[in-house]
């Protein structure tokens, strides 16, 4: 019974955060079948921000508001979408979300992913400041000083 009480509590708590997190539709009607496509309808991993890369570069002023709200659901994957679309005018969100010490290190080290497949020479600037954090933000921005060619795969289109 012991052991039960806290696994119980873990599950309460996860089950809280979970739901804490807010589907954020930004954009208007436009983007709504978009939306619902990348909250609701994709559930395979690997294509869960397709929806979001399909409509490109007029979708990222949409994503951006959206992944500057931290109980996002589904951010990495929105944040990454970015790094795909490539799109420069990503860059102040991505650099926001990065340089925040406030934010989950692995929102930060997907921000910085995203900023090197758009900007390179950007994405080692940074890679350097953050290569000796002892976390995943630390692990990207050694992959992106050594320019492991998996930061560059080609776009999913």
């Amino acid at each position: 019974m012991r052991t039960f009480i806290p696994l119980l509590l873990l599950l309460v708590m996860a089950q809280q955060c979970y739901a804490a997190e807010v589907e954020y539709r930004t954009g208007g009607s436009r983007y709504e079948k978009t939306w619902q496509q990348f909250y609701v309808e994709a559930d395979h991993e690997p294509e869960i921000d397709d929806p979001l890369i399909s409509k490109g570069k007029a979708m990222v002023p949409a994503i951006c508001e959206a992944v500057k709200h931290k109980d996002m659901k589904r951010r990495r994957y929105a944040i990454g979408a970015l790094g795909y679309i490539n799109e420069r005018a990503a860059l102040p969100t991505l650099e926001a979300i990065l340089s925040d010490a406030s934010e989950i290190d692995y929102f930060r080290g997907d921000a910085l992913h995203s900023i090197y497949r758009i900007d390179s020479k950007r994405g080692l600037s940074y890679a350097a400041q953050y290569q000796s954090q002892p976390n995943i933000l630390g692990q990207y921005a050694k992959a992106v000083i050594k320019r492991e060619p998996w930061l560059l795969l080609p776009s999913k289109e």
